[in-house]
């Protein structure tokens, strides 16, 4: 630090006596005499017209935590909150398979555009009494979490088989005592089921009745034949129609529990409240759980106060960027030879948005670096911040020891900057960062003890 107060003294010293100094405003040259004759000041420096803008920087090593609880807080649990999910006795997405086995839905059996005798109980477009009921939530209660329906329509059942056999035009088949009475023989069902999406157990059907002959024929004619015929289904056309009928009902039974635990969630209803693909992550994310605003400030603290004072190997070491790769100070180490090193830059910030520049949470950090003739970095300054506010300057300095160069060996300076590419705190998301360099400048103070 002495170092840097007498060489900035002599700077100073140096500037007052050629401004006000007639003689030696003639005679810069004489300027020398007066130092000592060790000491050396030389600069490089750089006026850009038009100024020289610099983007913000991707520092995801950095802000990896800090953004990955701004996306937590900001995303996850704004598209779906809290409510949307169910974190006992498992972690899932409410109103599926996983939340319960209730809400496993089959495959729909009847879809209304390839059977006539139903309407599509999903997408009600034909029955009323599908969309009155499938969708009326009152007998639905949610009892300890689990959805159970005690009404559906079973407009799905009436793509199922039934035992009526298909009479010729003028014959009749009445119903009596469960069983038909035809007044022909060999007769077929009227209705042997629409196609179905699903492999229906028991329904590849070879025979549909057992079919005898009966006398007692009251009831299809007037005066009523000698002859008829009973028609009893065979116990696989039976199994093939109970089966049916309980595929189609218990496919509307978890239909409508799926639809009425979905309208139940977060009490305006899932579609309102909740993205599948954002609470399918945050199901995978049990950490999100316990992420908040504050944490996520103190995160991104942390990255800046990392950045402000940045150890070689840590996160944010690798963050800065060079302002101007042409511009830069090359000299060679003498014997017992200390530095000062000043850098200088005029900047105005630029940014994207509607916001008082003056309220952006930021700063834009600069560092010069020494490196050798191979690359290798011998020396960092510490950082110099500066608020993002509007037209700034920065003049900072830093010091270096004799025993870190080497006598003899080639040396470069170079000036470092890094600003956030963006920044993740709520109301500046979509702030993009730079700014407009109109001058910088590298001036080096070479003493030997």
């Amino acid at each position: 630090m002495k170092k840097i107060l007498l060489a900035l003294g002599l700077l100073t010293v140096s500037f007052v006596l050629f401004t006000f100094s007639p003689i030696f405003a003639e005679s810069p040259s004489r300027l020398v005499k007066y130092l000592p004759q060790d000491e050396v000041i030389e600069s490089v420096n750089k006026e850009y017209n038009p100024p020289l803008t610099r983007s913000g920087i991707s520092c995801q090593a950095a802000f990896n935590e800090a953004s990955r609880c701004f996306y937590c807080v900001n995303t996850l649990k704004t598209k779906c909150p809290d409510c949307c999910l169910k974190f006992s006795p498992q972690r899932a997405v409410r109103c599926t398979p996983a939340d319960s086995s209730i809400y496993d839905c089959d495959n729909l059996a009847f879809p209304s555009d390839r059977c006539s005798a139903v309407a599509d109980c999903k997408c009600p477009s034909t029955a009323e009494e599908c969309n009155s009921i499938l969708y009326n939530c009152e007998d639905c209660p949610d009892n300890a979490g689990v959805m159970t329906c005690s009404n559906i329509p079973k407009c799905q059942q009436k793509g199922c088989p039934n035992t009526e056999p298909r009479a010729s035009l003028g014959r009749k088949c009445i119903l009596k005592d469960d069983r038909w009475v035809c007044e022909e023989n060999n007769l077929q069902p009227k209705f042997s089921g629409c196609p179905a999406n699903v492999a229906l157990e028991g329904c590849a059907i070879s025979t549909y009745y057992v079919i005898s002959p009966i006398t007692s024929c009251q009831g299809l004619s007037s005066p009523p034949p000698n002859d008829c015929y009973e028609y009893i289904p065979t116990a696989e056309y039976s199994n093939c129609i109970s089966n049916c009928s309980s595929y189609a009902n218990e496919w509307e039974g978890c239909t409508k529990k799926v639809y009425c635990c979905n309208k139940n969630v977060c009490s305006t209803g899932f579609e309102n409240n909740c993205e599948i693909d954002k609470c399918a992550e945050r199901v995978n994310w049990a950490a999100c759980d316990g992420l908040s605003l504050p944490t996520c400030i103190t995160l991104q603290q942390q990255a800046i106060d990392c950045l402000t004072n940045p150890s070689p190997g840590s996160a944010c070491s690798n963050c800065f960027e060079e302002i101007d790769t042409n511009l830069f100070y090359k000299f060679v180490a003498r014997s017992r030879e200390t530095f000062v090193i000043f850098w200088q830059v005029a900047a105005i910030t630029e940014f994207t948005g509607i916001v008082d520049p003056a309220d952006i949470p930021t700063y834009f950090f600069t560092m010069v670096k020494v490196i050798d003739s191979k690359g290798k970095e011998v020396h960092r300054s510490i950082i110099h911040q500066k608020s993002f506010q509007g037209s700034f300057s920065i003049f900072s300095a830093t010091s270096l020891d004799s025993s870190v160069v080497k006598q003899g060996e080639t040396y470069t300076v170079r000036l470092y900057y890094f600003l956030p590419q963006s920044l993740q705190i709520p109301g500046f998301q979509n702030l993009n960062l730079s700014s407009r360099i109109s001058k910088a400048e590298l001036i080096v103070t070479r003493t030997r003890d």
